[in-house]
């Protein structure tokens, strides 16, 4: 039986190069040993072990892609029902979003208020300090009375005396 191996011709004598053949043709064959002759050739052809192989061209070496935790709508079956139970869903949510994003609007507005409601009073309260500062009495200490010694009287009194004797000297 002869056999066309990629556009050439080989006899039974001549090897095949390579381990596996390819696909062969058989010419002359009727179907039925085509058949069988293929199976043949798929069974008894070994493949090396992918442990043999360190770098493989198919992309089965890769690692999976993570899938998407949730189907998109060009995967799903377009169903009507879950269309509109989705867009009810977000309609829901983003209703929601904007309460809040309202609510804390309003905090910060009310936050501000009495910021300036503060300002304002400090303003004031430094006002009436300074009018009452104009207006205020100023109060005088009294002087305390400085107690003498003796030796201090007894230094007054001649200071006296002697203005005295200067007095009636003159």
């Amino acid at each position: 039986m002869e056999s066309e191996h990629r556009g050439r011709k080989t006899g039974p004598e001549e090897p095949l190069e390579g381990g596996f053949p390819g696909p062969l043709i058989f010419t002359g064959s009727s179907e039925k040993d085509k058949a069988l002759a293929k199976q043949f050739w798929v069974s008894a052809t070994m493949n090396p072990h992918p442990e043999s192989q360190l770098v493989s061209s198919s992309t089965q070496q890769r690692l999976p892609v993570a899938q998407a935790s949730r189907p998109t709508v060009a995967e799903r079956s377009f169903n009507t029902e879950d269309y509109k139970v989705e867009q009810f869903l977000e309609k829901n949510r983003r209703a929601l979003e904007a309460e809040e994003k309202e609510k804390y609007l309003q905090k910060a507005k009310r936050r501000e208020e009495i910021l300036n409601l503060l300002r304002k009073q400090r303003e004031e309260r430094i006002e009436k300090e300074l009018v009452f500062l104009l207006h205020k009495p100023k109060v005088k200490v009294p002087k305390k009375k400085k107690v003498l010694t003796e030796s201090e009287k007894k230094d007054r009194e001649e200071v006296r005396a002697l203005g005295q004797l200067e007095g009636e000297g003159k």
